[in-house]
């Protein structure tokens, strides 16, 4: 009898020595004996999910949207400051089959939340890093306990978080508004990060405007205000009575009477209005002035930027953009930079995408694929071996600006 009590000890002891090595081995992913990539499942994609900025349970967390089925990563930067990311997903819905969109919600915008100390020019272009090469603290839970795997290096904010998240080395971006301001401050910084650039309807890439350039800003703010107050969008009121003050207008009606006004300075076709969405409390005014507060004070002219760097740069602007009505300073500023190609579409405003969405999703397509055209025809530097050189003549005159009417626009 005792003896079988004693064999049972025995075996209960062992079985539990057992159970105790394997937990080890479970909670210790260095172990040089286990190697837990064999026994962990690949995780599945998410189509949201949010990026850490730091802390995960103390500091902001980024709302991030991933879009498309294809295997070639391309990141999304919104307009704002303070707007949000989902009226721009309609820019690129016609390429989903092709490539890989990520976008996100800056800081301070409506599903990325932060407290105002945190909200400057130089987090926001901070916060794409860390997403490439996936080098932030996160948590991997074996049996219960936390392992920390990889620490985020000190100073990195949401451009650089995401760039190290997606595990890329070097990004493509597309950037709209001031979005095209952030991905340019970003190339800045960390050119050896960038494969391509694509700017829709940029922001002003040159702060503060040059002195000689102030008189065209100015006939083009003229022109801006005129097309503005045009006879169609008064119509387009008229038609719905939504300039009545008796009866009141429902809500439903002030919202359409707000995105009418809006759309007289953001699209050349006011009727093209319905497609707008958002506004009003989705955008987040404050962020705005707290990021220009931190702005360099030297300004910026990436144009010079451009100059020297090897990455192509693609620029899709509207014919009507109110930012640059006409597009007198975006033809002077290209001049002479042969890595810029501008792209300028006809029948468009600042939201190209809602008034030419065929013409806008073809010349993404060709300025994306133009890209792996040229790099094949790279030459390296000599100067710098590890840093190839990509010519091109594109913007040496006019005659390396092409406007765009139709999809049969495309310069050869």
């Amino acid at each position: 009898m005792m003896k079988a009590i004693r064999l049972l000890l025995v075996t209960i002891y062992v079985g539990l020595s057992i159970s105790t090595v394997q937990g080890q081995v479970h909670q210790n992913p260095t172990n040089t004996g286990t190697n837990t990539n064999d026994r962990q499942e690949q995780l599945p994609r998410l189509e949201d999910w949010f990026l850490s900025t730091g802390d995960w349970h103390d500091n902001p967390q980024l709302y991030v949207r991933e879009f498309g089925d294809g295997s070639e990563t391309i990141v999304m930067l919104h307009g704002g400051w303070g707007a949000e990311h989902s009226g721009l997903i309609n820019a690129v819905k016609d390429l989903k089959n092709r490539y890989r969109f990520v976008f996100y919600d800056q800081r301070g915008s409506l599903r990325s939340p932060s407290p105002d100390s945190l909200i400057t020019f130089d987090r926001h272009i901070e916060d794409l890093e860390p997403l490439r090469t996936r080098n932030l603290t996160h948590c991997v839970k074996f049996q219960g306990s936390q392992v920390s795997v990889g620490e985020r290096g000190p100073g990195r904010g949401p451009l650089e978080l995401l760039r190290q998240e997606l595990n890329v080395d070097k990004l493509t971006i597309i950037g709209h508004s001031m979005g095209a301001v952030l991905a340019s401050a970003y190339a800045s910084k960390y050119p050896q990060r960038i494969e391509q650039l694509i700017l829709l309807s940029p922001a002003y890439l040159k702060n503060p405007i040059p002195e000689e350039d102030k008189d065209l800003q100015h006939q083009g703010y003229v022109s801006s205000q005129m097309f503005m107050n045009r006879p169609e969008v008064v119509q387009e009121l008229d038609k719905y009575l939504l300039n009545r003050r008796d009866p009141p207008l429902s809500s439903r009606e002030k919202t359409s009477k707000c995105r009418i006004d809006f759309a007289s300075r953001m699209l050349y076709d006011i009727g093209k209005w319905r497609r707008l969405t958002g506004g009003r409390a989705l955008y987040k005014g404050h962020v705005g002035e707290l990021t220009s507060r931190t702005y360099p004070e030297s300004g910026w002219d990436y144009l010079q930027e451009f100059k020297s760097r090897a990455y192509p740069v693609g620029i899709i602007t509207g014919d009507h953009d109110f930012l640059d009505f006409g597009n007198p300073l975006m033809k002077k500023w290209v001049t002479g930079i042969s890595q810029i190609e501008l792209s300028i579409v006809e029948g468009a405003g600042h939201l190209i995408w809602l008034d030419q969405p065929e013409i806008v999703a073809k010349e993404l397509l060709r300025h994306l694929e133009r890209r792996q055209a040229d790099a094949e025809r790279a030459q390296p530097d000599l100067d710098n071996p590890s840093y190839p050189i990509v010519r091109r003549r594109r913007s040496n005159n006019r005659e390396g600006q092409h406007s765009c009417k139709d999809a049969a626009c495309y310069r050869p």
